[in-house]
């Protein structure tokens, strides 16, 4: 978790279309995604309160986010019933209040989830806030429920790890942070016989001047974007969404700039996502669409309440859009 100051086929992602909540709000659809970026379901997922970190099973019949309140931060899920979405709830195993939970990532198949947790390990002291940074994976019972969850090996969780994102033939990528220089890296291990590598950091211009953090890996291992700051300099302490494509010889391409690229709003890169096919992208922002000027010409508390639960008002927002050929455009 690196904090910053304050689907193998696109029809079933595409199944969210036109779907609506069960929980007293009117037809909240989630329209299809666009070659221009959107706020992510406003109103049912982006709500004006905190949300990142998206990922979505395969058959597209749930979402999982991170919620962050502070004092609690959690993952919440969602599900679609008989083609009704159902109110989002904290998930089975996320509702530890005294632990925090963030950053779900599905295998391709859906059968297991990975997350952060500060859930202590056997043999670790409970730590406050964001301390016992671990992964952690939770795998599915034959009912579709979910088993206990339990943190990945400690070759995997060996200082501060974050961040799980996976390929489709089960390579994790994650994030590590150095506890003595507070530089975060993106790390690789492979899956092999059902048991995880030790894992390499990855080369630059990956891992390179300033730093990265909260990155996803293409789908079918084609690319990666993360967060990464100190490399534009015209403004050292912007942090935006860079991507890097993954050449044959298993070395990295010079990062390409996305938000200047593609004119996403978003005035610092927080977390970022794809849907299991690589098709769609998702994006944290808080970019604020909603000013305080627009509590005019009545100024009434009723107005500034209701700002506080709409996306726009400067908390992050789950954002999305389409991936044209899986960014090659953008391939120089």
């Amino acid at each position: 978790m690196k904090h910053i100051k304050l689907l193998y086929f696109i029809v079933p992602v595409l199944a969210l279309i036109n779907s609506t909540t069960a929980f007293g709000q009117s037809e909240n659809k989630i329209n299809q995604p666009e070659l221009t970026p959107k706020v992510f379901a406003p109103g049912f997922i982006s709500t004006g309160m905190y949300e990142r970190d998206l990922a979505m099973t395969i058959d597209g019949n749930e979402i999982y986010y991170s919620l962050f309140q502070g004092d609690w931060n959690t993952i919440m899920m969602t599900k679609k019933v008989n083609g009704v979405w159902q109110e989002p709830v904290v998930a089975p195993f996320a509702r530890d209040t005294m632990y925090f939970f963030a950053e779900p990532a599905f295998s391709i198949d859906g059968n297991k989830i990975f997350f952060l947790s500060t859930k202590p390990r056997e043999g670790e002291t409970r730590k406050p806030g964001w301390n016992n940074q671990n992964i952690w994976f939770a795998s599915r019972n034959a009912d579709g429920t979910w088993g206990e969850a339990m943190p990945l090996p400690e070759n995997i969780n060996a200082k501060e790890e974050f961040y799980p994102s996976l390929t489709k033939d089960g390579t994790l990528y994650f994030c590590r942070t150095d506890a003595k220089t507070k530089v975060s890296q993106i790390l690789r291990s492979k899956l092999v016989n059902g048991v995880y590598q030790d894992p390499i950091v990855l080369p630059a211009p990956i891992n390179a001047k300033g730093t990265i953090f909260n990155a996803c890996i293409a789908p079918d291992d084609s690319y990666l974007i993360g967060c990464v700051s100190e490399r534009d300099s015209s403004n050292m302490k912007r942090v935006t969404y860079m991507l890097f494509f993954h050449n044959a010889d298993d070395t990295w391409t010079e990062g390409i700039d996305l938000v200047k690229e593609l004119n996403l709003p978003c005035p610092n890169a927080i977390s970022v996502s794809t849907s299991l096919d690589g098709k769609i992208l998702f994006f944290a922002s808080t970019a604020k669409t909603i000013k305080f000027s627009d509590l005019q010409p009545n100024w009434a508390l009723s107005s500034i309440a209701k700002r506080r639960i709409l996306p726009g008002n400067g908390n992050s927002d789950i954002y999305w859009m389409k991936i044209e050929d899986g960014f090659k455009k953008l391939r120089k």
